[in-house]
C-alpha cells in the first residue's frame, strides 16, 4: 500500500522493500553507445587563477597553458578574442612553445607581497562531429611516420616497457587483426579495471595497474602504456572540463546523462596512420570528445602538459575557478548501436575497421573488386579479479556503501620549490535544485538498518532535506513503496569548506527491516534548501544503470554515468 496515500504516521509504518547492493545481484552490463550526429558549442569561458601570498615572496615564476586551436576527423576547437590580465603586474611575460607545440605563458613576479591572480577570458567554438569513418590498418602496425615515433617511448608516467605493462598488453590484444580491435580491447579493459578515486599518490601507470585506482591522469596514464606496449602511439592531452550535461537517448524510454566536474581535466589521443590522431577519453567516450573538452596541450605524460611554478622562500598556495557561458550549445545526436562491453557507460563514434581479402579465383574484371567489410566483434575484456564479497557475520554490526571521497580535492602538490597542478576538481550534483536524484544499493540477505549517510555539503538556505527509501521497480525507484527519513534541518547542519558525512535516521516504530533485494535512496528536501552531493566518475560500487534523476515527475528516464557517495550501516539478521 503507498505510504503516499496515507497518513503521515502510516507512512512512517510502512516496511521498505528493496535496496541497491553491495555488489549488484544480478550482474548488468552497461554497453558502449555508438552515436550519431553532432555536438556544436559556442562558449565564454573565464578562468581565473590565483595564489595566496600571506607573507612576502621575494620571486615567483608561473607557467601556464593558453587553449589550442585543433582539429582531427571528430572534433575541431577554434579560439577568439583571448585577453589575458595580471594582477599585481609581473616584471616578466615571456611567450613559450615547446617541442610538442603548445603555448604557454611564463610570467615572473618579484617581491610579491600580495595575493596574485590571473584571468584568462576567451571564446571557444567546439564541433564534434560523429559519422562513420573507415580504418584499414592492420594490427601489429607496420608504418608509422617518424614524427609520431616519439608517442612510443616510454616516460616516467608511463612505463610501457615495463614487465607487467607489456605481458598485460599483449594478452589484450592476442588475436587482434586490426588498430582498432586492439585500442578497443585495452580501452575496455580500463574502463573497468580502475576505480575513480581522489587525491591519488601517485599518476603513473604502474601504481594505476598495480591499484586498480586514480583520477583521470591515472586513467589516461595506464591507457597510453598498455597502447604503446602495443606498438600504437598515443599521447596525453591537458585541458579543462565543463559540467554542462548532455544527454542522448540510449532507447525509446531512458537517457543517458553525461556530467563532469568543472576544471582541470586530461585524457589523450590515439594515432591512426589513415587516420590521423583521433581523441579518446578512457573515462567516456572513444573516438571523440564532446564539446564540454577545452584542449590546452598534449605530451609524452602528465609532466609536459601541467601548469608549474616555482617560488622562495615559500611556495603559495594554488586555487582556480572556472566559469564557462554556453551562448549556444546544439546536441543532435541518436543511438545507432551498441556493444556488450564493457560494464561502464562508454560513448564511441562508428568506426569501421576493414580488411583487404585478397581474391582466390581469378574473375573477369567488371569493376574494380572492393575490400570486405568484416564486422568487428569486441573483445571479450581481460577478465578482473573483484575483491572479494566481504562475509557478513550475523548480528555484527558492520557499514557499507561507496564511501571513499574526499573532504576536499587537491588541486596542486608541491615537490620543494616546485608546485605542480593536479588535473581534477569536484564532481558534485546540485541536489536541491529542479532535479531529483536517487541511488541503488543491494542487501543479499535479511538486512537491520540502523542509519545512512549521504557525503553532502551545505551551502545555505532553509528547511529541510530527508530521504525515501524506496523499492526497486524494474531498474528504478517505485516511489509508491518505502519509507521516510526524519528530517534533516538544514540550521543542525554546520556550514562548513569541503564535503562531509550527513547522517539520516528513521522515526521509532518504522520498520528498517530490510530483505534481501534491491533498494533506492532518494533525496527529498523541503522549503528552499541548497545542498550539493558528492559523486564518483563512473561506476566505483554497482552497474551502470544504478543512479537515476527525474524532472519533478516519476519517470526516472535519466541515467547518471556515475555513483553518488553514501554508506548504510547495520546489522545482518
Amino acid at each position: 500500500m503507498s505510504f503516499f496515500k496515507r497518513s503521515i504516521a502510516l507512512q512512517l509504518s510502512l516496511l521498505l522493500f528493496a535496496v541497491l547492493a553491495i555488489l549488484p545481484a544480478v550482474e548488468v552490463y552497461a554497453k558502449t553507445i555508438v552515436l550519431e550526429g553532432n555536438l556544436d558549442s559556442t562558449i565564454a569561458m573565464t578562468q581565473q587563477m590565483g595564489f595566496s601570498v600571506p607573507n612576502p615572496v621575494s620571486k615567483m615564476t608561473f607557467r601556464f597553458a593558453l587553449p589550442a586551436e585543433f582539429h582531427n576527423k571528430a572534433v575541431s576547437q577554434s579560439i577568439r578574442n583571448m585577453n589575458i590580465r595580471f594582477s599585481p603586474e609581473p616584471v616578466k611575460v615571456e611567450d613559450e612553445t615547446d617541442v610538442y607545440g603548445n603555448r604557454f605563458k611564463k610570467v615572473t613576479w618579484s617581491g610579491l607581497s600580495s595575493d596574485a591572480q590571473v584571468n584568462i577570458t576567451f571564446e571557444t567554438k567546439i564541433r564534434s562531429e560523429l559519422s562513420a569513418m573507415e580504418s584499414r590498418v592492420d594490427f601489429p602496425l607496420k608504418s608509422i611516420p617518424d614524427s609520431e615515433k616519439v608517442f612510443l617511448k616510454q616516460s616516467e608516467m608511463v612505463q610501457s616497457s615495463s614487465p607487467e605493462i607489456s605481458s598485460l598488453s599483449k594478452r589484450l590484444t592476442e588475436g587482434a587483426k586490426t588498430e582498432y580491435e586492439a585500442v578497443t580491447a585495452i580501452l575496455n579493459y580500463v574502463a573497468d579495471a580502475i576505480k575513480y578515486t581522489y587525491n591519488p599518490p601517485q599518476f603513473d601507470s604502474l601504481y594505476t595497474l598495480r591499484n586498480r585506482t586514480g583520477n583521470c591522469q591515472n586513467f589516461a596514464h595506464l591507457s597510453m602504456a598498455l597502447l604503446r606496449a602495443a606498438g600504437i602511439p598515443a599521447r596525453i592531452v591537458g585541458g579543462i572540463s565543463l559540467k554542462q550535461a548532455w544527454k542522448i537517448p540510449v532507447d525509446d524510454k531512458n537517457y543517458l546523462v553525461q556530467s563532469m566536474g568543472q576544471g582541470g581535466h586530461a585524457w589523450m589521443e590515439i594515432f591512426f596512420p589513415d587516420l590521423g590522431w583521433l581523441s579518446y577519453d578512457p573515462q567516456m567516450s572513444k573516438q571523440f570528445t564532446s564539446s564540454r573538452h577545452i584542449k590546452q596541450t598534449h605530451g609524452l605524460d602528465s609532466n609536459d602538459i601541467n601548469d608549474s611554478w616555482r617560488a622562495s622562500p615559500y611556495v603559495p598556495e594554488y586555487n582556480e575557478m572556472i566559469d564557462a557561458k554556453f551562448t549556444d550549445d546544439t546536441i543532435a545526436l541518436k543511438t545507432k548501436s551498441s556493444d556488450k562491453f564493457p560494464k561502464s557507460y562508454l560513448f564511441s563514434n562508428n568506426l569501421l575497421a576493414k580488411i583487404e581479402v585478397p581474391r582466390i579465383e581469378p574473375v573477369k574484371p567488371t569493376e574494380p573488386d572492393k575490400p570486405i567489410v568484416k564486422p568487428v566483434e569486441p573483445k571479450k575484456p581481460e577478465p578482473i579479479e573483484e575483491p572479494a564479497k566481504p562475509k557478513h557475520k550475523k548480528g555484527k554490526e558492520i557499514e557499507f556503501g561507496n564511501m571513499n571521497f574526499p573532504n576536499l580535492v587537491d588541486l596542486y602538490q608541491v615537490t620543494g620549490d616546485r608546485g605542480m597542478k593536479i588535473l581534477d576538481k569536484e564532481t558534485a550534483e546540485y541536489v536541491t535544485a529542479q532535479y531529483v536524484y536517487a541511488q541503488s544499493f543491494e542487501v543479499d540477505d535479511k538486512f537491520l538498518m540502523k542509519s545512512l549517510s549521504l557525503a553532502m555539503r551545505k551551502f545555505g538556505g532553509d528547511g529541510s532535506i530527508y530521504i525515501d527509501l524506496v523499492e526497486d521497480d524494474n531498474g528504478k525507484p517505485n516511489i509508491m513503496a518505502g519509507i521516510r527519513s526524519l528530517p534533516n534541518s538544514l540550521d543542525s547542519i554546520k556550514r562548513r569548506p569541503g564535503y562531509y558525512w550527513v547522517d539520516f535516521s528513521f522515526p521509532e516504530g518504522v520498520s528498517t527491516n530490510l530483505k534481501k533485494g534491491r533498494y533506492w535512496i532518494v533525496l527529498r528536501k523541503s522549503g528552499e534548501a541548497i545542498m550539493n552531493w558528492f559523486y564518483i566518475p563512473g561506476n566505483p560500487y554497482g552497474d551502470g544503470d544504478d543512479t537515476r534523476s527525474t524532472l519533478k515527475g516519476y519517470q526516472w528516464e535519466d541515467i547518471q554515468n556515475f555513483d553518488f557517495v553514501f554508506k548504510v550501516k547495520g546489522k545482518f539478521l
